[in-house]
């Protein structure tokens, strides 16, 4: 069964990785280690291919010589038991579904190689890594992208009447190619929103290695995010990831965080669904574990800002 070969092989590269990272043990003659610095890991990539440049990268995972080393949070400095020059390789990791506990490589950031690095005894080389997405059609393909800049694809779903909005201004992501995010407000007293793409997807349905929604929000009020699949002529919801809001000290939400959404595990349970969509919802009531009552949000109106949303997948 591939779908579930390839999640156990993704757990296992994990744990693996963490216990190099805390059990491994000095091996040789050599006595004194060399140590590798990364304080953060960016990311860089054509605007009109992969979108906003924005990442979230918490961890540094690290090969020297094609042997695993160890996951390290960032920033980071940490002990390599090699001299002289060395293949170091590093991947950019994340946490998947903004879970600590769930933390991997990103399968859509290409590594960064360092050929013939030097390693000195007792002395710190400092590594500033920035990645690139892998090529389209390399090890990614592109789904679905929205960044408001000329177009909105996410419309009113499931007898919601609340739009989400086109935004410039102080209150929209700004980078030197974007200037516009989505807005969605519910005043006090106001009912939920839901909202969800206008496009029909499809490319589930030949098994995926991975599928990852990426998406950067600001907000005041939790939601949530899921998919909504076509089977049998019946539409159903799936609620994925309850998002906590960025900033409840200000009345207008101002600081805006980046979420990685696994969505693959999903899909492959339902390949033969005609379709899916993505969904966001402020409704909580969708899963009785965050239900709230209504007279939770009576008090305040809320904000719900996106931008840079990105649907890439990789087919086994």
């Amino acid at each position: 069964m591939p779908r579930k070969s390839t999640f156990y092989a993704f757990i296992a590269i994990a744990v693996l990785a963490v216990a190099f990272s805390s059990c491994r043990k000095f091996k040789g003659s050599q006595t004194i280690p060399a140590y590798i610095h990364i304080d953060t890991i960016t990311v860089n990539c054509d605007y009109f291919v992969y979108g906003a440049n924005t990442s979230k990268i918490s961890d540094a995972w690290v090969y020297v010589d094609d042997d695993p080393i160890g996951c390290y949070e960032l920033p980071a400095t940490f002990p390599v038991l090699k001299h002289g020059p060395h293949k170091v390789t590093v991947y950019g990791g994340i946490k998947r579904d903004g879970i600590t506990a769930a933390r991997a490589p990103y399968p859509f950031y290409k590594p960064l190689v360092y050929e013939g690095l030097n390693l000195v005894e007792d002395s710190i080389v400092n590594l500033q890594p920035v990645l690139n997405y892998y090529p389209i059609g390399e090890g990614v393909e592109k789904g679905w992208m929205e960044d408001f800049e000329t177009s909105n694809t996410l419309l009113p779903y499931g007898g919601s009447d609340t739009s989400i909005f086109r935004i410039n201004g102080p209150e929209a992501w700004h980078s030197p190619n974007s200037f516009y995010s989505g807005k969605i407000v519910l005043p006090p007293d106001s009912l939920d929103f839901t909202v969800a793409t206008a496009d029909e997807f499809s490319f589930h349905q030949n098994y995926l290695a991975y599928c990852m929604l990426e998406l950067d929000y600001n907000c005041n009020d939790p939601f949530f995010v899921g998919v909504i699949y076509s089977k049998n002529y019946q539409l159903v919801k799936h609620p994925l990831v309850r998002i906590n809001p960025t900033d409840t000290v200000n009345a207008v939400p101002q600081r805006w965080n980046k979420i990685y959404i696994n969505i693959g595990p999903l899909m492959n349970e339902y390949v033969t669904a005609s379709y899916f969509k993505i969904y966001f919802t402020s409704d909580l009531s969708v899963n009785p574990a965050y239900g709230e009552p209504d007279y939770v949000h009576s008090h305040k109106q809320r904000y719900f800002y996106y931008d840079n949303l990105k649907l890439f997948y990789r087919p086994q």
